[in-house]
């Protein structure tokens, strides 16, 4: 039997805010300091007045409990939660890179050091904590920027994608490892022409079977691989785009049922759309600058402003050596795939990830930010298509991916961190 994570967690620091918009004393949601500044019987929990701990949601409260967390060697650089039982009960998959040149001290893998990947498998035991499997080992050859799950081969069960770059290029292909009908140990691999940093599975030629997407780590191209039923995949495709895109997972941009490509460029600072014809092939829109010297790492939708069009949140780092601030740039979406700057807010250290969701149920999805130099995570709450307010929710130190899904299994999403120093954290909502 499968138990609930349980503890306390601590609260949240409050970074800034507009006190006009929400400071009714008895206000669910209204931002706060202490708990005498909300109402009979709620509390100050990461700076907003809610009913905690009651193990329901009352929309505007920003409930998170302490974390449950495991310790891996090495540096966390994704996480997937799939259920491949279809009992309601989803694994936690984590892909962690070290540096296989020191064991067993491994750590993070080293600049133009020899990297190893390991994926683990994590599942919540009878008594609350982690039970941690690893079916591929943890001294994989490469390095592993992402993965993905989805169905490549039409018959409904889960498969598993891994891009993995080699340790040099020069001699090894870039590959994706594919794991059908995962965890089953059927499995083969696919060579990719570019040196892989993202992975998406989405079905973008509407045959109902998902293909997979790859944007190269340095090239100008993102790699397309059309599923074929019974073939595997199609000859890769390479669409010629922005330098070094980071696409985020593929979403329909302009609501006419397929989904669109939307991206940023690290090395150009840019941000567009690229629109499909239903068929898998792609017609770029208007690109926008993301702002001068910023390198924008990465980028999720969202309909922040209740138009029904889903629009775009960048996460851009300021360079090491520039006296500029990193930025978290919101755009919206015109409806037709082109982009428009809707407001740019404060980015902290480094944030070289986020998530676009609802994270205090009131309907309107926030930004959480991934900030690899903190040991929190930013969140701006979205009040009616604005952010006026940010606070933080704590966490273990140097976040670096984050996903929302439910692991404690009371029907409430759970946020999920995985850091650069090798922790993997659970942090419960609503307890």
């Amino acid at each position: 039997m499968k138990t609930r994570i349980a503890a306390l967690f601590g609260t949240g620091a409050l970074l800034g805010g507009l006190w006009a918009c929400f400071d009714g004393i008895g206000t669910i949601g209204s931002i706060c300091f202490a708990d005498n500044q909300c109402g009979v019987d709620q509390r100050c929990i990461n700076s907003v007045c809610g009913l905690c701990n009651d193990r329901q949601i009352q929309p505007g409260e920003l409930c998170f409990a302490s974390s449950s967390a495991e310790n891996v060697f090495g540096e966390v650089s994704d996480l997937l939660a799939f259920d491949p039982e279809g009992d309601g009960f989803p694994l936690l998959a984590a892909v962690v890179n070290n540096n296989c040149a020191m064991p067993p001290l491994q750590g993070p893998p080293t600049m133009g050091g020899p990297s190893c990947w390991g994926l683990y498998i994590l599942t919540i035991a009878d008594d609350g904590d982690f039970e941690t499997q690893t079916p591929l080992g943890t001294n994989q050859d490469g390095r592993v920027p992402q993965m993905a799950v989805g169905n490549f081969d039409g018959n409904g069960e889960f498969d598993v994608a891994i891009a993995i770059s080699p340790n040099d290029p020069l001699i090894d292909a870039s590959q994706i490892a594919v794991l059908h009908d995962f965890p089953s140990p059927q499995s083969f691999n696919v060579d990719i022409s570019v040196v892989p940093r993202t992975l998406h599975a989405a079905d973008l030629d509407g045959d109902g079977i998902d293909d997979m997407l790859v944007g190269g780590q340095v090239s100008s191209s993102l790699a397309l691989f059309i599923a074929t039923p019974g073939v595997g995949f199609a000859t890769e495709r390479l669409l010629v785009t922005d330098p070094s895109p980071r696409p985020a997972p593929p979403v329909d941009m302009d609501n006419d049922g397929d989904l669109d490509l939307v991206l940023v460029s690290q090395t150009g600072g840019t941000v567009g759309v690229d629109l499909n014809n239903g068929s898998g092939n792609f017609s770029p829109r208007a690109r926008l600058d993301v702002g001068p010297e910023l390198e924008p790492w990465d980028l999720a939708t969202a309909d922040f402003d209740g138009d029904g069009f889903l629009d775009v949140v960048v996460f851009a780092p300021a360079p090491p050596s520039s006296e500029l601030a990193s930025e978290v740039v919101v755009y919206r979406n015109l409806g037709d795939g082109n982009l428009e700057e809707y407001v740019r807010l404060p980015g902290g250290e480094l944030p070289i990830s986020g998530l676009a969701a609802d994270v205090n149920f009131d309907g309107w999805p926030d930004v959480v930010i991934a900030d690899v130099g903190e040991d929190r995570l930013p969140v701006y709450l979205n009040r009616g298509g604005s952010f006026p307010d940010r606070v933080q929710i704590n966490v273990a130190a140097s976040p670096r991916t984050i996903m929302r899904e439910d692991f404690d299994f009371d029907h409430i999403p759970d946020l999920v961190v995985g850091s650069a120093n090798g922790v993997i954290a659970v942090v419960p909502s609503e307890n």
